[in-house]
């Protein structure tokens, strides 16, 4: 779904300890990967497991607070998380975070198990804010992206019962206009942070 090309600059949030990254640098595309977590347990572990790819000047892996992107406008050519949106202090706000990052053309793909599997799942509480396509769509339609796509997904799993069970899951593919201005970003982010203090924050 990244559609990954040529020296591409790779930005995921939340990889986890990145066991994941050789499927990503592994394909002879000189590409650059970064990726940001908010557990120093899983940066730690991925430095550890990526050491060479870190040594070799592919990958960083960095901490963060989870609301801001530590870099600067127009930066990736690719944004992926898998399974953060649950988490997202002010989602709007972090959207276009994601957005002001990423270059003009680039692509953003967000991965989520659908809200009618968590519901599911034993250890889902309400620390999670669940999505379904109806929600996913708003949120994604109020921010700048185009070309927005969203696809509902089945893959079968082992439970941790030991049950094989189908896990509907949802893949959102966005790119950011081609020719974005600048002004255009300053007007999501103060728009987002208005939204931000009408919530209390």
């Amino acid at each position: 779904a990244l559609k990954i090309t040529k020296r591409n600059r790779i930005l995921e949030i939340g990889p986890g300890n990145g066991q994941h990254l050789g499927e990503i640098l592994g394909r002879g595309l000189d590409t650059r990967y970064f990726g940001l977590d908010i557990s120093e347990t899983m940066i730690a572990e991925a430095k550890q497991i990526n050491k060479k790819f870190i040594e070799g000047r592919k990958a960083l892996f960095e901490l963060y607070n989870g609301k801001s992107i530590p870099f600067v406008h127009n930066f990736f050519d690719r944004i992926l998380t898998v399974n953060t949106i649950y988490f997202w202090d002010t989602p709007e706000f972090f959207l276009n975070e994601l957005y002001r990052v990423l270059k003009p053309g680039g692509i953003m793909v967000i991965t989520f198990v659908h809200a009618n599997t968590m519901r599911s799942l034993p250890f889902v509480d309400d620390s999670f804010e669940l999505y379904d396509i109806p929600r996913s769509t708003k949120l994604v339609s109020g921010s700048g992206f185009t070309n927005i796509d969203i696809q509902t997904k089945t893959e079968r799993v082992q439970s941790k019962d030991g049950e094989i069970v189908d896990r509907e899951y949802l893949v959102i593919s966005l790119q950011k206009k081609k020719v974005a201005l600048e002004k255009e970003q300053d007007t999501l982010i103060k728009k987002s942070l208005r939204k931000r203090k009408c919530h209390g924050h």
